[in-house]
């Protein structure tokens, strides 16, 4: 169940009633192509805002850290394309106490690829699959061990992805030993698309879905770690007058409302309109604050930590000048 019971259309409807210019009635034949394009400007406008609307969280669809394995290529999100990241959680997946040991990596827009092993990884980024590193086809008979089991992995894996000979994209969903020969999808081959290769199964990938990238290689042979990002929704585009305002809430939708009632002022062929829908989107802009402050009610978790010292460190011949080591 979506957010939103108003459609765009209704949005429209009400705007026109209080004499504000409709750009679907515009002359040039191309109104409702115009009308969708502002709609979708102004969704942009609220949820790109540098906060994390609780509307327009989504939960991915966790990944399972392997054996030196930096980058994990993954299918399209099923609750949509990744805007930024929010939070993320680490499981020790196969641990069997309870509850089980998490942690809490952060977000980073970027990392870079790296050689060096730690215990846990503590940063994730998305990036585009294409983007990504690859593995390469482990060979004939190679046994991979799956991820998941008490006593998981039973051994060492090979990067649970490759670049087929047709340029696709696979990784393993079905763990097994390979066969005697390289898999590969027919060219351009759709996302979701399998290829049998012995017992393994292996699928296809799109190079414009989004993956993950972690700071650091997993060991050799575990342990596993599952990877549960959350982030907010990349802004849908509105392709029907009659698509609902999805994901905004029926509570939040004054502020849609006000947003396209400027934006259509601003597309009318009247300066006079034109010069009210730009002193409309200032007042909009403005209480677009006010909408933060209503999803913000609540004490956050989250808190703001340096990443360096503000105060450059200093050393004696003991170690690092401090409070209680001051000469």
């Amino acid at each position: 169940m979506g957010n939103s019971t108003i459609t765009l259309s209704t949005v429209y409807n009400d705007i026109v009633t209080k004499g504000v210019y409709d750009p679907r009635r515009s002359a040039s034949g191309y109104g409702d192509s115009l009308a969708l394009t502002l709609a979708t400007q102004v969704m942009a406008d609220i949820l790109c805002e540098r906060f994390n609307w609780k509307f327009n969280s989504a939960v991915a669809t966790p990944f399972f850290t392997n054996s030196w394995q930096q980058d994990y290529p993954q299918p399209a999100q099923a609750q949509g394309t990744i805007g930024w990241g929010e939070s993320v959680t680490l499981i020790d997946i196969n641990n069997t106490t309870l509850p089980k040991p998490l942690w809490t990596p952060s977000w980073r827009r970027q990392l870079i690829p790296v050689s060096v092993s730690t215990w846990r990884p503590f940063n994730v980024c998305w990036m585009y699959n294409k983007d990504l590193q690859l593995g390469k086809w482990p060979g004939a008979d190679v046994t991979l061990y799956p991820l998941l089991g008490n006593s998981a992995p039973a051994g060492q894996n090979p990067v649970l992805s490759m670049l087929d000979a047709n340029g696709n994209i696979l990784i393993v969903t079905t763990f097994g030993t390979t066969g005697s020969s390289a898999p590969a999808a027919p060219a351009n081959a759709a996302e979701g698309t399998t290829v049998t290769d012995g017992s393994v199964v292996w699928s296809v990938v799109s190079g414009t879905s989004q993956g993950f990238r972690l700071d650091t290689l997993p060991g050799a042979s575990g342990p596993t770690y599952q990877v549960t990002p959350t982030y907010q929704i990349d802004p849908p585009k509105f392709t029907s007058a009659m698509q609902l305002l999805d994901p905004i809430p029926d509570s939040y939708s004054r502020y849609f409302y006000r947003g396209l009632e400027s934006e259509c002022l601003q597309a009318s062929p009247d300066p006079a309109d034109m010069k009210r829908g730009m002193e409309m989107r200032k007042q909009w802009l403005e209480a677009m604050g006010e909408a933060m402050k209503q999803g913000d009610r609540e004490l956050n978790a989250f808190k703001l930590l340096p990443e360096n010292s503000a105060v450059e460190q200093r050393w004696n011949r003991t170690g690092t000048y401090t409070a209680d080591n001051p000469y």
